[in-house]
């Protein structure tokens, strides 16, 4: 389920929120990547991401995006943060140097 940054692979099947990545040593409002994932056709789907990046807290779903818990509309651009939408995936940009993409589905990439 998960391939992390050293080319490692973990089969966690849980259900829960869990932080997918963060700042080492540092406090979670700096950098914190959470997930949370439910079961959608008898397969792990994440269904929620939320982000906090610099003080500033995004939030996606398949429904929609929001940004310190107003909803927005994509592409999004303000606060060091750029959102956009294609046809496969959610990618969030931040100015510090973050990258996420998200197929709506059963994968992220950080």
């Amino acid at each position: 389920h998960f391939k992390t940054f050293d080319g490692e692979i973990f089969s966690f099947p849980g259900l829960c929120n869990y932080v997918f990545a963060s700042h080492c040593n540092a406090l979670y409002e700096d950098f914190n990547i959470q997930i949370r994932r439910t079961v959608v056709e008898e397969a792990p789907t994440i269904n929620h991401i939320t982000m906090v990046l610099e003080g500033v807290v995004a939030e996606l779903t398949k429904n929609g995006v929001t940004i310190n818990s107003n909803r927005v509309q994509l592409p999004y651009s303000q606060s060091g943060i750029t959102i956009e939408k294609s046809n496969m995936y959610v990618k969030v940009v931040s100015k510090m140097g973050v990258v996420l993409l998200w197929n709506e589905g059963d994968s992220i990439l950080v």
